[in-house]
């Protein structure tokens, strides 16, 4: 492992031990989130994981971008087991995804029922009581083309307009929405990994969910030659950042992979090259099941591997 990697297992060790109080450390250890529609369903599992073994009690910050923020909610809520589960017995429904919308003439991605749906089913109120780590949805502002972490909610309905902002694809979703006097699309625009995000809010360690294996990418075809015009009308330095999003993304990724990504000292879980992974608007359960119970074994393997089984 390498030695700034062990440095977030070191502070876990240090603070599950009983003694944060005692050592009164000045680390700010955050929970990062990667999206990706569908796909947010592995990070949403290594989360639950990461829960169950009693290792998000020693979090300070969550930050989730897309369906990370998502799941980033149902972390500080506390919610994050049964949130996981859900993407398969819940949210994959025509309902919800699928091209038939588009023939009702509605966007393909049904972003503010997922949203509402979440925080009715999964208590996501509970992410603003006192004692909840620190929540932000990292979002993508139109006008300026820059990531913004979303935080700091003045109620439920702000926390989840901010879910609903920072999970805003681009046409599959619908036109831009406006919070906070802003003009928002999907986080991972800029920042699908939002590392960047948790340095400007003060982290200083991280644990990081990745919902791609290692060594991958997103990929660029024709419909995302469609999406980057539609953007560089909106805005064109928007679409230039799509065009180069799989780069950016491979290098982020490596730097968080090696233990250090943005100032933050990083420890980074990420799905096996061979399991199966969802698309961005799955609806296969089967997949979907399959999937999950990989992202269990996975995620379970890496924290034996870094000693935190």
């Amino acid at each position: 492992m390498d030695a700034l990697q062990s440095g977030v297992v070191e502070l876990l060790r240090s603070r599950l031990g009983g003694d944060r109080g005692k050592t009164g450390d000045e680390a700010t250890l955050a929970l990062v989130i990667e999206g990706g529609g569908m796909r947010g369903m592995l990070s949403a599992t290594m989360a639950a994981v990461l829960a169950d073994r009693g290792l998000l009690d020693a979090v300070d910050l969550v930050v989730g971008t897309s369906a990370g923020a998502a799941n980033a909610t149902a972390v500080a809520a506390g919610t994050i087991g049964a949130f996981s589960e859900s993407y398969a017995s819940v949210f994959a429904s025509p309902e919800y995804i699928g091209a038939g919308r588009m023939l009702r003439r509605k966007s393909m991605v049904d972003t503010r029922g997922i949203t509402a749906r979440s925080a009715e089913l999964f208590e996501w109120s509970l992410a603003l009581r006192d004692g909840a780590p620190r929540l932000a949805a990292v979002a993508t502002d139109v006008v300026t083309a820059k990531a913004v972490p979303l935080t700091d909610f003045a109620d439920a309905t702000d926390l989840a307009e901010s879910v609903i902002a920072s999970s805003q694809l681009p046409l599959a979703g619908g036109l831009p929405v406006t919070v906070r006097g802003r003009r928002w699309l999907d986080g991972g625009l800029v920042e699908p990994v939002p590392v960047a995000s948790a340095a400007a809010l003060g982290a200083t360690h991280a644990i990081v969910l990745a919902t791609r294996p290692f060594g991958t990418a997103p990929v660029y075809g024709p419909a995302d030659r469609v999406i980057e015009r539609y953007l560089r009308r909106v805005n064109p330095e928007l679409g230039e950042l799509y065009r180069t999003r799989p780069a950016r993304y491979r290098s982020a990724v490596a730097e968080m992979r090696s233990g250090s990504c943005a100032g933050v000292h990083t420890l980074t879980l990420a799905p096996d090259a061979a399991a199966p992974i969802p698309g961005r608007t799955e609806t296969d359960v089967d997949l979907l099941r399959a999937a999950r119970q990989a992202a269990v074994d996975t995620a379970t393997r890496m924290l034996g591997d870094a000693g935190l089984a």
